[in-house]
């Protein structure tokens, strides 16, 4: 249903899908499979599906073309498994990063109550444009005094000629200390981008909300 509409009956959005896949034959429904990250435990899924996808049409639904020249559309060709699988996570720890990120609930409990929340998400470098964007968007007129906008940057992997995630963050944390900005909150998401376009700005809206949200800037 994610991959044919961006919204379903309920009026619920959708973005891009979260993929498990696997190129084994041996695992299947009912079996626990314990998931890793850089030889840390972080998760087990209970499967309870597995199926062959449509990858050509996946890719033409989500980013609009197939062809692989995107780089999105190479990934999911070229490095994701044969199967894709489905079943209930249970969590078990926290990935470390060369940059912190705080959960949802940790940036929530940095907002305020009562005002309104402007989210700032972008994947390049901070510039003087950037900055101008979302302090200015503080003063919109369909924003209420006293709003804060939380400064959210996605620092996670990306194309193999852009600027590594950490450098990236390190742009954000300058800025941060040179503006000593009160309205300004500050957040950093281990996101990988996809170019999906439309797709992927209500992905990130829905991610947002998540940490809470009420209006979104995309750069």
């Amino acid at each position: 249903l994610s991959l044919l509409c961006t919204d379903a009956q309920n009026g619920l959005l959708f973005g891009l899908p979260i993929v498990l896949d696997t190129s084994s034959e041996d695992v299947q429904p009912g079996d626990k499979v314990l998931l890793k990250y850089q030889g840390t435990a972080i998760a087990a899924v209970t499967i309870d599906s597995k199926w062959t996808p449509n990858k050509p049409l996946e890719c033409l639904k989500c980013y609009g073309t197939s062809s692989l020249e995107h780089p999105a559309v190479q990934m999911v060709a070229m490095e994701r498994g044969k199967y894709y699988m489905g079943g209930k996570v249970q969590g078990l720890e926290l990935p470390s990063r060369v940059f912190p990120c705080a959960s949802p609930a940790e940036v929530r409990a940095t907002l305020p109550a009562n005002a309104d929340v402007l989210a700032f998400q972008c994947r390049n470098p901070i510039h003087r444009a950037h900055y101008e964007l979302f302090t200015r968007a503080l003063d919109a007129p369909n924003v209420q005094e006293g709003a804060v906008c939380l400064v959210h940057p996605t620092c996670g992997p990306t194309q193999d000629d852009d600027i590594p995630g950490v450098v990236r963050y390190r742009t954000y944390e300058v800025l941060k200390a040179e503006a000593a900005n009160p309205r300004l909150r500050w957040a950093y998401l281990p996101y990988s981008m996809h170019m999906a376009g439309p797709r992927e700005a209500i992905q990130h809206m829905i991610i947002r909300k998540n940490y809470g949200e009420w209006f979104n800037l995309c750069a």
